[in-house]
């Protein structure tokens, strides 16, 4: 077999993570694996290289990517094809009509416009209808859908009404097996309490809930926010009005997000919408205590119903710094087995290898 990954760029995203770990896992199982970018640029590219081919379809302009990548689906003939966005599956499936192609071709949804935001002016809601419609298009033409979580599953298969025999449910391969299990650092007698934050610094990710939040939060902390982004000013001018510059740190780009959750007593996701939530399961490799939000989709699914971390609603900071304070506290406290335990199901082996059967499936078809 012979598996082409299309994506935008390689730049820092759960996305985009979740692609070069399974193009691992794969090329490690013998399938032949190659990567195909609208431009080669992005946090990633270098581990990109290390991995697999990779081809730069459009460096001057969209105007070149269909052309690249039928020339590249002529040239190689992919047994498969894997993209991601509705904008790059459409120019994805013009290519293959194209090309002629016999590839097979799979979609994942990460997330649907129905937990996105479509406020905003004129522009912003024709771009929302736009993406919704391209979505649609994309989704009922590929040979099989892949949803990330139970929660994006039942959207696909609900209220757009998929086929779903042709939905699969495959969770990210988020956890590199080495990463399970690995020790903790050990927290200081009588130091603050250590809490992280890690995403792209974006509305969508809600840092300035959390930042208010902390405002509210009583004892000794440290919060590090690990992810860099559009919303970094507004962040720091936030947290210097609320007087938190001793406190709150902007860390910038996590090359390594395991070693930054593995130094934190209590990791927060404090996102407005969510198709999985990558870092919730990452917390719980690192056997980190979690606070999160109650948001579509992931936490809730990820974390059992709140079982295995407090669970507070979207957009509540004083519900948020109640539930920090609880986990400071040790007022709740799950056992890092359970957290441990529940992550060895999103490791890269376990979901790699079920993607291996996907593949095999559509290639028997």
């Amino acid at each position: 077999m012979k598996v082409l990954f299309v994506l935008p760029n390689i730049a820092v995203g759960g996305v985009e993570r979740v692609r070069l770990m399974l193009m691992e896992h794969l090329s490690a199982r013998g399938i032949e694996c190659r990567l195909a970018l609208r431009q080669c640029r992005g946090e990633l590219l270098g581990r990109a290289f290390g991995l697999a081919p990779v081809d730069e379809l459009a460096p001057r302009g969209l105007y070149q990517f269909v052309p690249s990548l039928v020339r590249l689906i002529k040239r190689e003939q992919p047994t498969h094809i894997v993209t991601a966005f509705p904008d790059v599956g459409i120019l994805t499936w013009l290519a293959l009509r194209l090309a002629s192609s016999r590839a097979k071709w799979i979609h994942t949804v990460d997330v649907t416009d129905a937990v996105t935001d479509s406020d905003g002016g004129i522009l912003d809601r024709l771009r929302f209808s736009m993406r919704g419609r391209a979505a649609g298009f994309v989704h009922r033409r590929v040979d099989a859908v892949v949803a990330v979580s139970e929660g994006v599953h039942a959207e696909l298969t609900g209220e757009q009404a998929l086929d779903p025999r042709r939905v699969a449910m495959l969770y990210n391969p988020v956890v590199p097996d080495v990463e399970l299990g690995l020790p903790r650092a050990q927290r200081e007698n009588g130091g603050p309490c250590r809490i992280v934050a890690v995403g792209r610094l974006t509305p969508q990710k809600g840092f300035d809930i959390l930042v208010n939040a902390m405002a509210r939060v009583r004892g000794s902390w440290q919060l590090a926010i690990w992810g860099d982004g559009a919303e970094r000013p507004r962040l720091t001018r936030l947290v210097a009005e609320l007087g938190l510059q001793d406190r709150i740190q902007l860390c910038g780009y996590a090359p390594d997000p395991f070693r930054a959750m593995r130094d934190a007593d209590v990791f927060v996701m404090p996102s407005r919408y969510e198709g999985f939530g990558n870092v919730l399961v990452e917390a719980l490799a690192c056997q980190c205590q979690i606070v999160a939000t109650d948001c579509p989709h992931g936490p809730r699914e990820i974390l059992q119903d709140g079982r295995l971390g407090e669970l507070v609603p979207v957009e509540d900071a004083d519900a948020m710094a109640a539930a920090i304070e609880r986990v400071m506290s040790g007022q709740r406290r799950v056992n890092p087995e359970f957290l441990l335990d529940r992550a060895r199901g999103f490791s890269v082996s376990k979901s790699g290898n079920k993607w291996e059967l996907l593949l095999h499936r559509l290639a028997a078809t």
